[in-house]
C-alpha cells in the first residue's frame, strides 16, 4: 500500500467588527472587539486513493446547507468527495452568530458566509500542498480541572485528551488532530470581542508546545462546561484554562503509539430520521417559567444541596429559553426550515475511527461510543450542520437547561448513537 501523506494548515477568519455574536441567545449588539483570532484549521490524508479532510471553525455551529457548499466548491477544486471532508465547529460563544435566519439576510452576515467558503477551500488546498509522507499515531491523556458536568460537577464526566499525531519518516511532528469534549464558554454573554475562547487558546498553545500545527475538535460535550473549574470570565483565565488543556495534548502526542505502516484510509456518511421536539406556545413556556421559579426558591428555602439547587436553576434557564424562542417564532424563524434528517459520518485511518454527528451529544453517550468502537475513536460533536441537543431520555425526564431548549425530541438520542455505529461499521466495511 502506498504510504500516507498527511498536511496541515490554518487560517485567519475573524470577521469585521460589528456582526452578531453567537452562542448566547440573550445577547444583544455587534462584536466590539476581538480578543484574539478566529482560525480555521484544515487537516489532510491521502493514500492516493481515498483522500479524507478534517476542518474544524472558531464558530458556534456550522449549518448543512453552507456545509454542503464548501463540500461541493472542494470536490471541484481539490478533487476531495463531500463525503470525506469533515466539517466541524468549536462551540466557541465568542464568534460571529452565522447561520442563523433571524440574521442571515444581513448583507455583512451573508458576506461573510460566502466569503468563508472561500477561505476554508484555500484553507484546506494549502493543508494539502503540505502534505508529506507520515505515519499516525494514537495518544491519549488525562486532563484536571478543565471540565465537569456543568449542573453537578460530582458525575463523572471523560476528561480524557485524544489525539491523531502524523510524523514524518524522520520523527518530526507534522500536525495534530486533537478531541476534547467541553463546551468552551469561559467568557461570558456580556463579552462582545471575537475570541476562539478555550479550544482557540488550547490549540495555539499546544501548537507553540509541540511546534507544529494544532486543531482542536470537539466532543460529547453537552453536558459539559467550564461553570465549575473556571476561576473567573475573562481572557486571563481562557488563557489559564487552554493552557493546562495545551499541556494535556501535548503530553498525549509525546505518550502517542504508531498505528499499523498499512494505514487506509476510508469515509461514509449516512443520515437518520429524527423529529423536531415540539415548542411550547408564548403562553405555556410563560406558565413553565413561573412554575420553574416557584420551584427554584422553594428548593433554596429547604435544601443545601447544591445539586439539587442546581437542576432547579437550570430548569428556570430551560424554561426562560423556551419562551424566548416561544416569542420570537420558534425554531423556524431562528434557524430557518431544518432538514428532519441528522447526517452522520464516519473516517477511518486504519483502525483508528472519527465518528462525527450534528450536534451535541452528552457525556454518557461519548462513553458509550467509546466502549462500543474502541478506545481508538474521536467523537466529534458540531459536525457538518447543527440540529442542537441530543438529550437522552432519562436526562430529558429531569428537565432542565439542555432538555427544555432541545430542538430533536429526545426519543431520537438512541437513534443517532446506534446510528454512528452503524455508519462507523460501513465505513470499515469498504476498506475490508
Amino acid at each position: 500500500m502506498t504510504a500516507l501523506r498527511a498536511g496541515f494548515a490554518q487560517r485567519d477568519i475573524t470577521p469585521p467588527l460589528g456582526l452578531p455574536l453567537g452562542g448566547y441567545g440573550a445577547r444583544a449588539g455587534g462584536a466590539d472587539g476581538v480578543l484574539d483570532p478566529l482560525y480555521c484549521r484544515a487537516a489532510y490524508f491521502d493514500d492516493e486513493s481515498e483522500p479524507v479532510a478534517v476542518m474544524v471553525f472558531d464558530l458556534v455551529h456550522v449549518f448543512g446547507s453552507w456545509t454542503a457548499q464548501v463540500r461541493q466548491r472542494v470536490e471541484q477544486r481539490l478533487g476531495i468527495a463531500g463525503p470525506h471532508c469533515l466539517i466541524a465547529a468549536t462551540h466557541t460563544h465568542a464568534g460571529p452568530g452565522v447561520f442563523r435566519s433571524a440574521i442571515a439576510t444581513a448583507p455583512e452576515v451573508q458576506k461573510y458566509e460566502t466569503e468563508l467558503i472561500e477561505q476554508t477551500v484555500s484553507c484546506l488546498a494549502q493543508a494539502k500542498r503540505a502534505a508529506v509522507p507520515a505515519g499516525i499515531r494514537f495518544g491519549t491523556a488525562p486532563t484536571r480541572g478543565v471540565a465537569a458536568n456543568r449542573r453537578d460537577p460530582s458525575l463523572s464526566v471523560d476528561e480524557t485528551v485524544r489525539v491523531l499525531a502524523a510524523h514524518t519518516p524522520a520523527g518530526e511532528l507534522a500536525g495534530v488532530v486533537a478531541n476534547f469534549a467541553c463546551h468552551p464558554t469561559v467568557l461570558p454573554a456580556a463579552n462582545h470581542a471575537y475570541s476562539g475562547d478555550l479550544f482557540g487558546a488550547a490549540a495555539t498553545q499546544a501548537a507553540k508546545l509541540l511546534h507544529a500545527p494544532v486543531m482542536l475538535t470537539n466532543g460529547a460535550a453537552g453536558d459539559v462546561s467550564t461553570r465549575f473549574t473556571r476561576r473567573e470570565q475573562t481572557h486571563a483565565e481562557v488563557q489559564r484554562l487552554g493552557g493546562r488543556l495545551a499541556e494535556a495534548i501535548a503530553a498525549a502526542v509525546r505518550g502517542a503509539l504508531p498505528l499499523p505502516a498499512a494505514v487506509p484510509l476510508g469515509a461514509v456518511t449516512r443520515s437518520v430520521p429524527v423529529r423536531r421536539r415540539e415548542l411550547a406556545s408564548p403562553q405555556f413556556a410563560a406558565a413553565q417559567l413561573q412554575a420553574a421559579l416557584d420551584d427554584l426558591a422553594a428548593v433554596q428555602q429547604r435544601s443545601a444541596d447544591a445539586a439539587a439547587v442546581r437542576l432547579a436553576q437550570s430548569r428556570v434557564e430551560g424554561a426562560q429559553a423556551e419562551l424566548w424562542l416561544s416569542n420570537r417564532g420558534g425554531w423556524e424563524a431562528l434557524f430557518g426550515c431544518r432538514p428532519p434528517r441528522a447526517e452522520l459520518q464516519a473516517l477511518h485511518c486504519g483502525d483508528l475511527t472519527i465518528v462525527a454527528a450534528p450536534g451535541e451529544l452528552f457525556s454518557g453517550a461519548g462513553r458509550w461510543l467509546h466502549q462500543q468502537l474502541g478506545e481508538r475513536t474521536l467523537v466529534v460533536g458540531y459536525a457538518n450542520d447543527y440540529l442542537g441537543y441530543f438529550v437522552p431520555h432519562a436526562e430529558a425526564a429531569a428537565g432542565g437547561y439542555e432538555a427544555l431548549i432541545a430542538m430533536v425530541d429526545p426519543r431520537c438520542e438512541e437513534s443517532i448513537r446506534c446510528g454512528l455505529i452503524d455508519t462507523a461499521g460501513r465505513a470499515n466495511e469498504r476498506l475490508g
